[in-house]
């Protein structure tokens, strides 16, 4: 079923060109054969009229054959004087030898008064009115007549001459018989079929001779009487199943005592013997046609070939492109426009294969994201100001540790935290900044911001915090250093965009609230916690737990501002955890009304609980230098750090 399956480009064009030259054969062979038979016809009709012109002109030299042969015979003294003795035996001998040696069928004589005195044919006649009088009459004006007269029922050639002496005395008739001789005789002069008929007494036109086989002589008697009535022209007519052109042309009419009669002579010519040479030149046209269609039709296969083949490499080429797979150059021995298409196929590959180069490095020294914004857009200095989400991960005592430790041991350790955080981010849609020694920068918003951003960066920092704790159990199974680390994430409005020099540059991200994410992760150490997050952030995320830790001031800062630990999602959180968080909220807000014996109880209770005892003891450490000494009277619940 391929073979049907036009929506390849190679059989469209196969069947086009093919398909566009049957149509053009197809009509020029149609107009040619109907030019070619209107053509033979009137060929056919032509050479009926030539041999209608021959046959007469046949005629008429047969008459002046016979006129001369006759004019020996009245010459001769003996025949005159037995016409004048009336010498009946006499005269029907010398009309037998004369006929005879002319060859002529039958001979009469006819006295001065239209009386038959001999017939060698029929001897009945002798003594008896001559036929047809009427040629008596126009020999006797002429001296000769000759005519075409139906006899006993057989169609003669007569010619009538005077016997001289020196006035007529007598009148000799010579008559030839046209029969089925004749007519073939004229076919091998005229090449064409010729029949004679006429109407008798009867006036019912009946054929005397033909060249024409029993059953197509059969069909034109049937269609005589019609034929008789349209003499002169050409006419197509069927005999025994096959077609002729025929003529019919009266060759005379007479008047006689016997009645009217007419003879005619028809002249036929086979449509299918005239057409044969056009037939055969249809035949070689149809094989030419055949040919040139075979040799289009391997043209068009090679053609469409040398299309489609080059098309369907370049196909496939790009669906590997599309893959991503650039793989081997399209080599085409053409020096067409498809060789010039796969030139440039392969330059496009190419380019593409160096841009992935390019994007696969850039996605090495920075972000998957930043990369591609970096290879859509014209890379400058400067950059946006936009709301950005930025975590920032430490890893602690990460000195101390390459101290103790070889370096290819800290590399190893220090890519595979990298890598575990890194997974992550991507997994939160994220993107890493930058990789600040033994930490990370991430940023959520910049270049590409989502309206969850602040939610995906807390929870990207409390996947991290979990990854950690279990990469630290797998490290500590293998007897490796396994530190802790510290999250620190804040959302504020920043500036984004490409910082450095025109020949050396980076994405990243510049503000205040970048520093302050920073010194969260750094305050992680103070409160002894996984990860602390700005109020800013905590504003707008939703379905987490968050512990308040405090409100304070970090350095270069004078505006407080209030950190949280995140503690997981709202549905997570057992009933001991939620009491803890509630029970310190009602602490804080105690000592920060100045009840602080009833806030110091609450830190003491809570002090035990796991995960606590910092906290505790720093807000008691407030307390006991507030019971020293109070503080001021506009103080606003916070406290300036001195380390960062």
């Amino acid at each position: 079923m391929k073979l049907f399956q036009f929506g390849r480009l190679e059989k469209r064009i196969v069947v086009f060109f093919v398909g566009l030259l049957m149509f053009v054969q197809m009509a020029g062979f149609l107009a040619i054969s109907y030019a070619i038979e209107q053509n033979a016809r009137r060929n056919l009709r032509e050479e009926l009229n030539v041999g209608a012109r021959v046959f007469k002109r046949l005629l008429d030299q047969k008459e002046q054959q016979l006129v001369s042969a006759t004019n020996v015979l009245t010459r001769d003294f003996a025949f005159r004087g037995a016409i004048a003795t009336r010498d009946r035996d006499t005269i029907v001998d010398v009309l037998k030898n004369h006929g005879s040696r002319i060859s002529a069928n039958r001979l009469a004589l006819v006295d001065m008064t239209n009386i038959v005195a001999a017939d060698t044919v029929q001897p009945a006649r002798i003594g008896k009115p001559f036929a047809f009088p009427d040629l008596i009459n126009a020999a006797a004006g002429k001296n000769t007549v000759s005519a075409i007269r139906i006899i006993d029922g057989t169609i003669y050639q007569l010619v009538i001459v005077p016997v001289l002496a020196p006035v007529p005395i007598a009148w000799v008739v010579i008559g030839f018989v046209i029969d089925n001789a004749t007519a073939s005789d004229l076919k091998v002069i005229t090449g064409l079929d010729v029949s004679f008929f006429g109407a008798d007494q009867t006036q019912m036109p009946k054929i005397f001779a033909t060249t024409l086989n029993p059953d197509s002589r059969a069909n034109l008697q049937l269609q005589a009487p019609d034929i008789s009535t349209r003499t002169e022209s050409s006419a197509a007519i069927v005999l025994g199943h096959e077609e002729y052109e025929i003529l019919a042309t009266t060759i005379d009419r007479y008047q006689g005592t016997g009645g009217n009669g007419s003879v005619f002579a028809v002249l036929q010519r086979s449509v299918r013997d005239g057409l044969q040479p056009y037939e055969t030149l249809k035949l070689a046209l149809l094989f030419l046609a055949g040919v040139s269609l075979l040799v289009t039709l391997a043209g068009s296969i090679r053609i469409a070939r040398r299309i489609t083949r080059p098309v369907r490499k370049l196909a496939l080429a790009a669906r590997q492109v599309a893959a991503g797979n650039y793989g081997e150059p399209i080599v085409l021995k053409q020096n067409d426009e498809i060789g010039e298409l796969a030139t440039a196929f392969n330059n496009m590959s190419k380019g593409l294969t160096e841009r992935d180069q390019v994007r696969d490095i850039l996605g090495k020294v920075a972000s998957h994201e930043v990369a591609e914004q970096l290879l859509k857009q014209n890379i400058e200095l400067g950059g946006e100001e936009r709301d950005v989400t930025v975590l920032f991960t430490d890893i602690r005592n990460f000195t101390a540790l390459c101290e103790n430790h070889p370096p290819a041991l800290t590399i190893g350790l220090l890519n595979r935290y990298l890598t575990a955080i890194n997974a992550i981010v991507d997994e939160y849609e994220g993107v890493i900044d930058k990789y600040t020694g033994d930490g990370v920068m991430a940023l959520f918003g910049a270049p590409i911001g989502r309206t969850d951003d602040p939610q995906r960066a807390v929870r990207a920092a409390i996947a991290i915090d979990k990854r950690m704790r279990e990469l630290a159990g797998t490290l500590a199974s293998e007897q490796l250093p396994n530190p802790d680390v510290g999250i620190g994430v804040n959302t504020s409005r920043v500036v984004a965009g490409n910082i450095g020099s025109p020949t050396r540059l980076n994405y990243t991200v510049l503000g205040d609230g970048v520093n302050l994410a920073s010194r969260f992760e750094s305050l992680t150490k103070r409160y002894r916690v996984p990860l602390i997050v700005g109020e800013t952030t905590v504003t707008q995320t939703r379905d987490l737990v968050y512990l308040e830790l405090d409100k304070v001031r970090v350095i270069g800062k004078s505006k407080a501002v209030r950190i949280f630990q995140p503690l997981g999602s709202a549905d997570q959180l057992d009933a001991g955890m939620r009491n803890l968080v509630d029970r310190h909220h009602r602490a804080l807000a105690l000592f920060r009304a100045r009840s602080w014996n009833a806030a110091e109880d609450i830190f003491r209770a809570l002090a035990p609980l796991p995960g606590y005892a910092r906290i505790a003891a720093i807000y008691l450490d407030y307390l006991n230098e507030f019971f020293v000494r109070k503080p001021a009277d506009d103080w606003d619940g916070a406290f300036t750090l001195s380390d960062k």
